[in-house]
């Protein structure tokens, strides 16, 4: 019997749709297949980072083809793309969507190392459906369907109708209970905290990454632990679905769903899961502290807007009014998976007491932190720069940070003025998405992470301020 991703009510992805999926990363991974072999001159993508421009033939191939059969869907390509930040992505109608990571290391495949692969995941109203991961240079392809069983299809034109006919292919994870020298895969083990791996060096057995996920649900490993660098959302996409339906669990390193983490990974066949968790917990290496960026999603900007129109309704009158702001409310931005909203009040005690229990009522937590860091060069009081702070995170809703800040005042203006400009000058988002994009994966913490970036926020504010005042803007 195929395992089902989810619950009993949950109903199966539609083979037709499992079969399109399949052959469309066939047909992209055939191309990159011979792009790698041909003459491969340097491109670059708009954020700098240099990158073989036939992967762009790929990425024009799926999106042609998605069009053409799926024009209602949103798509979303991962950070590999060579179009960039949010460029070329589709909003959609349909409330489903299409994630493609179209050569899912660019860079290595640039580097002429034939690791790289082509990623298909598709998500409907029930959650993710459909996971492919297509290793285009040893042709093997890891399809998984919800409620369909999940399947490694060998060959240069399997056929994936005939593999759900016949159940040939299917993938089941191991039954390895003994976690002490289980062969446990590693991917970005130089860039690991020591602690981590330390801590796991002294109970399993570890190997460099070699096929992932599939080695897990194929047998030939225990486990696979990603840490170091977090992965984007369109290398992650795939992985619930493809995890699920092998009988195997996959989680963050810190054991939250791994589309909602902060970009580690662990896979294992679901015996071992708890305790790997054990051991990273023990290592004492704090991994949801870690800056994390997600890939600009189509669904923030909506998001941000029935967020503000709750508390709004929350909190007045008290509220003066609730925006959106930060960069998950800038199209194209990557950022933390996180919404920054801000509530304009006339009196901040006030207001603060006023808020506290409908807030809590709806997760919120209210935190230390009473002000905000004032620009350099500025002789203000830090008076001025006064605010309350609440944070929700794990639900109920998605995870929030709200700032209540005095109508009028500066900081209630800057972070106004930070999420205009940016938004009349979308030229500028990629190289601030990049500097974060480094900047996180550089930095262990998020107080170090925002220590850095503040001098940077001043900057972007220095430029903005003269296009305000030549544009009339007000907060």
């Amino acid at each position: 019997m195929d395992h089902t991703t989810g619950a009993p009510s949950v109903p199966p992805v539609s083979r037709e749709l499992f079969t399109f999926a399949v052959r469309l990363a066939l047909r992209a991974g055939r191309l990159s297949a011979e792009a790698f072999h041909g003459d491969r001159p340097a491109a670059r993508k708009p954020d700098g980072t240099e990158v073989a421009s036939a992967v762009s033939a790929v990425e024009s191939f799926v999106r042609s083809e998605l069009a053409a059969a799926f024009p209602e869907d949103a798509v979303l390509f991962g950070e590999d793309a060579v179009s960039g930040e949010g460029a070329g992505q589709r909003a959609g109608t349909s409330g489903r969507r299409w994630v493609i990571g179209p050569v899912d290391g660019a860079r290595e495949f640039a580097d002429r190392m034939p690791t790289f692969s082509c990623n298909v995941a598709y998500e409907d109203a029930y959650g993710p459906a459909v996971g492919i991961v297509n290793l285009p240079m040893s042709r093997q392809l890891v399809a998984a369907g919800r409620g369909i069983g999940c399947r490694l299809l060998l060959g240069e034109d399997p056929d994936p109708l005939e593999a759900l006919r016949t159940g040939h292919g299917r993938l089941r994870a191991g039954c390895r209970t003994e976690l002490s020298g289980a062969r446990t895969q590693a991917r970005n083990m130089a860039e690991w905290p020591e602690t981590l791996l330390t801590a796991l060096h002294r109970r399993v057995f570890l190997v460099p990454a070699g096929g992932g996920v599939l080695d897990v649900l194929a047998g030939r490993a225990d486990a696979l632990v990603v840490a170091g660098p977090a992965l984007g959302y369109g290398g992650l996409a795939p992985l619930p679905v493809i995890v699920a339906e092998g009988g195997g669990r996959v989680t963050d390193l810190t054991g939250a769903p791994v589309l909602e983490g902060d970009g580690s990974v662990l896979i294992t066949n679901g015996a071992l899961h708890d305790e790997f968790l054990e051991i990273v917990a023990a290592s004492g290496e704090g991994h949801d502290a870690r800056a994390v960026l997600a890939d600009p999603h189509p669904d923030w900007a909506a998001g941000g807007a029935a967020l503000c129109a709750e508390l709004l309704a929350a909190l007045a009158p008290a509220a003066g009014r609730v925006e959106h702001i930060g960069s998950t409310s800038v199209p194209g931005m990557a950022a933390k998976p996180v919404f920054d909203l801000q509530v304009s009040v006339a009196d901040l005690e006030a207001a603060a007491d006023a808020f506290d229990a409908p807030l809590a009522a709806r997760g919120f937590v209210r935190s230390p932190y009473e002000a905000d860091h004032v620009p350099a060069g500025r002789d203000d009081d830090p008076a001025r720069w006064a605010k309350r702070m609440w944070s929700r995170r794990g639900g109920p809703g998605p995870d929030v940070n709200l700032h209540v800040r005095r109508a009028g005042s500066p900081n209630e203006r800057l972070a106004l003025l930070f999420r205009d400009w940016f938004r009349a000058h979308p030229e500028a988002v990629p190289a601030y998405a990049r500097f974060k994009r480094e900047l996180a994966h550089r930095t262990a913490d998020m107080g170090s992470y925002a220590e850095v970036k503040d001098p940077v926020v001043d900057l972007i504010v220095e430029v903005a301020e003269p296009w305000a005042a030549a544009t009339g803007w007000r907060p």
